[in-house]
């Protein structure tokens, strides 16, 4: 297996986490999002259309959706995850849907813009640009309904971040998040017992992105779930699948 994936790609860390969890063999194979912007070159989108990491490909099957790889992860592991409970895969499924109901780049760039106003003239050029490049390409692109949904996606970020109060939205995803980590189980030695499962994966991640973006202070509340996020720490797996709780600017142009 091939994982195409991005260092600081929030979704790529939930598919390098499953991936080395459910201890199953595949090459790391990085891409440049930022800089080279590999995501847009064409032997990238004959894998995945919709211009997003990660990618999952076996030689036979290719999955373009960190849910989608999470899943298989889950199947692959077998016993060793909880998932394959029955008993137990409400809800599981439950913790999944709501960890992808929120938004996290809004929360991450919402906050980072916050922290440096530069960016509120920074990163709606940059995506001005993007849009700019997918509108010039739209009559000779192979999958046009791909790059409009990329266009689409695009512009409203950049509404969201130029239109209306920055603040009172950061605000409305903190308590999205807050909402989130008060309807989880009080952890065992995992979130539900003693064996691993999807829902311990996504919430690694997304207490991994709290503390990157300075907004752990939401986890305080729950210390049975702070001690937890240190014992996911403390795995294997954890380290080395590459979770970001810092933003590493001189990795950016990096793809290792």
């Amino acid at each position: 297996m091939i994982l195409y994936n991005a260092s600081s790609s929030y979704y790529s860390m939930i598919a390098r986490l499953a991936l080395l969890e459910a201890e199953i063999p595949f090459k790391n194979k990085r891409l440049d999002i930022h800089i080279a912007k590999e995501q847009f070159s064409a032997w990238y989108r004959a894998l995945n259309p919709n211009m997003t990491v990660p990618t999952l490909a076996d030689g036979k099957n290719i999955l373009t959706d960190s849910r989608d790889i999470l899943h298989l992860a889950a199947k692959l592991a077998g016993n060793k995850w909880l998932d394959e409970n029955i008993n137990a895969q409400p809800a599981i499924t439950a913790i999944e849907q709501a960890f992808y109901a929120i938004p996290i780049e809004d929360l991450t760039f919402a906050k980072a813009m916050t922290k440096m106003p530069p960016l509120h003239f920074i990163l709606p050029k940059v995506l001005g640009k993007v849009v700019k490049d997918l509108k010039a390409e739209l009559a000779t692109c192979p999958d046009p309904s791909a790059v409009q949904a990329k266009i689409k996606v695009n512009e409203g970020r950049i509404a969201y971040f130029t239109e209306g109060d920055l603040n009172k939205k950061l605000e409305i995803e903190r308590h999205r998040v807050s909402s989130f980590l008060g309807n989880l189980p009080l952890p065992q030695y995992t979130l539900f017992g003693d064996k691993i499962s999807s829902a311990d994966i996504v919430t690694t991640v997304l207490l991994g992105r709290l503390e990157m973006t300075g907004e752990y202070d939401l986890v305080k509340p729950f210390p049975e779930l702070d001690q937890w996020f240190k014992r996911m720490q403390l795995r294997s797996a954890y380290k080395d699948a590459d979770i970001w709780t810092t933003f590493q600017f001189w990795r950016i142009p990096l793809k290792r």
